[in-house]
């Protein structure tokens, strides 16, 4: 699946739209769609690093790994 290259392609390190697109074969406008999707679900986030910006898999913090249902 598509989305899936997407976040394979993050695994390795924070990556811009445009070399996840060139890794993947995908077309920036769709790889940014599921980054988009993605954030909204807390997947990955962004950040700005030399005037660029940089995506990557969000962490989980402490408090979300403690916090579980049984």
């Amino acid at each position: 699946m598509k989305n899936r290259r997407v976040l394979k392609a993050l695994e390795a390190g924070p990556k811009t739209v445009e070399e996840i697109a060139k890794e993947t074969g995908l077309d920036v406008m769709e790889v940014r769609r599921y980054l988009l999707r993605f954030a909204e679900g807390g997947k990955v986030e962004s950040f700005e690093k030399d005037g660029k910006i940089y995506w990557k898999i969000r962490e989980k913090r402490p408090e979300e790994e403690e916090f579980k249902y049984f």
